[in-house]
């Protein structure tokens, strides 16, 4: 096959789009059709280019002949943009709202979803750890990508980020330095082992997982964005069966719960603009 780099990508019908979106929920389950077009199309002709193929139809035929390569699929397709303590302002409410809640129980259950490069649970890890809880919580981070997840297992930074992490950090809150939480070399900065002591790691699909549990606090931030409008109701009440009654929810900033069709639970919006949202203790 020639590179993308002797031939050009070529457009992404809606035909085509359909065909591969048909393919890849047949053959594994991911709906593709739940996402937004714009930014799906943008990803999909990303995993082309960096596979050196022109269209969606080779890029089936090579999934087809190895089943293995959805994962490296997945893995090219997600998007992992992310930074430690993102949202700070967005994190102190959180902390502000959410913790005494989980103080009180015995053994806080939390889910995070998307964890990509594991800035966030790493950001959530010392937020605990400075509360007295993370000993005491259990934490499943998840993401759709097998190698996001290995990565965020083993995390680190780079040194150049460390400075506006440690902003971002006193920001949301922190009550002294990141230097308490890493060690350096000359490049880069790898966060304490012991912070993840009670994180466990697994592959979730919003579209269509179930992980069993119910959770006392679920993280779910700039995730639904990539979603679109029609289709996030489904998603979100993927997530509302996963939390507990009382129990509260987080998205991103750009993110709501507008499209969330509130028929069998009640969701109470605790802070509209820091997009935090509580189950009601009773459900309908």
């Amino acid at each position: 096959m020639q590179s993308s780099s002797t031939k050009d990508l070529e457009d992404i019908s809606n035909e085509e789009l359909q065909a591969f979106s048909s393919f890849i929920y047949d053959a594994y389950g991911l709906r593709l059709d739940w996402y937004n077009q714009s930014s799906l199309i943008r990803r999909l002709h990303r995993v082309l280019q960096l596979n050196r193929l022109t269209n969606l139809t080779q890029l089936a035929l090579l999934m087809s002949r190895n089943k293995d390569y959805f994962w490296r699929f997945t893995d090219l397709f997600t998007v992992q943009v992310t930074e430690l303590f993102r949202e700070p302002l967005a994190l102190r409410e959180l902390k502000t709202t959410t913790f005494p809640f989980l103080e009180r129980l015995l053994n806080p259950k939390i889910l995070v979803v998307g964890t990509s490069s594991g800035e966030e649970v790493i950001s959530l890890c010392i937020m605990l750890k400075e509360a007295g809880m993370l000993s005491r919580s259990q934490i499943i981070a998840t993401d759709l990508s097998q190698k996001a997840l290995e990565k965020a297992k083993d995390f680190a930074v780079s040194k150049t980020k460390i400075e506006h992490a440690e902003m971002n950090y006193l920001k949301a809150g922190g009550e002294q330095s990141l230097k308490a939480y890493y060690q350096a070399t000359s490049s880069m900065c790898y966060f304490h082992k012991e912070l993840m002591e009670n994180v466990e790691w697994s592959l979730f699909d919003l579209t269509q997982s179930e992980l069993g549990l119910q959770f006392d606090l679920i993280l779910c931030k700039n995730v639904l964005i990539y979603f679109n409008h029609q289709y996030q109701s489904k998603p979100l009440s993927r997530l509302v069966r996963h939390l507990r009654p009382g129990g509260f929810m987080a998205l991103g900033e750009k993110e709501s719960m507008a499209f969330y069709r509130n028929e069998n639970y009640l969701i109470q919006t605790v802070s509209s603009e820091y997009k935090i949202y509580r189950k009601s203790l009773k459900v309908l």
